[in-house]
């Protein structure tokens, strides 16, 4: 595991590059840095390796690709052992418009995303989840985004 005290200013130049422009080439980021080119190559490799940079993605914007519905779903379970829990999590992680799926501390044991067409289709997946896990489903609750204020690649916390 590479220690923060090895990340470096070079590093964080690179980072904050690759955030504004993911699909820059090493020359580019080694010209937008004024870091050699070999050692942009070295140090991204070394930063993929350790996990630092855990990967690198296209950001989709749902609405534009007819996905207008995109809201934030907590759960609260209950009466579930192991093997529930990993059906549960299992047909999340697999369920198409589930786009974000997360284990939680406090009220909530669960935090998704869905991405729906509409609102009859957004409450359609749901039904489909609460019926399939009703078992275990205690309480749950939504909240819509409107529209997103940050989106933070986290650069900004390397010191």
């Amino acid at each position: 595991m590479l220690d923060m005290d090895k990340i470096d200013k070079k590093d964080k130049k690179i980072l904050h590059s690759m955030i504004h422009d993911g699909r820059a080439s090493v020359s580019d980021i080694a010209r937008k840095t004024g870091i050699p080119r070999d050692s942009v190559h070295y140090r991204l490799q070394r930063l993929l390796k350790t996990k630092i940079i855990r990967f690198i993605h296209t950001l989709l914007d749902p609405v534009k690709l007819g996905y207008p519905i995109y809201t934030y779903i907590a759960f609260t379970l209950s009466n579930f052992d192991n093997t529930k829990e990993e059906e549960f999590y299992r047909f999340l992680t697999e369920h198409r418009n589930v786009v974000y799926v997360a284990k939680t501390t406090g009220k909530w044991d669960c935090m998704i995303a869905i991405s729906a067409k509409n609102l009859e289709h957004f409450d359609n997946i749901m039904r489909e989840i609460r019926y399939e896990f009703s078992d275990i489903i205690k309480e749950f609750e939504s909240a819509s985004i409107i529209q997103e204020k940050k989106y933070d690649s986290m650069v900004e916390l390397i010191e």
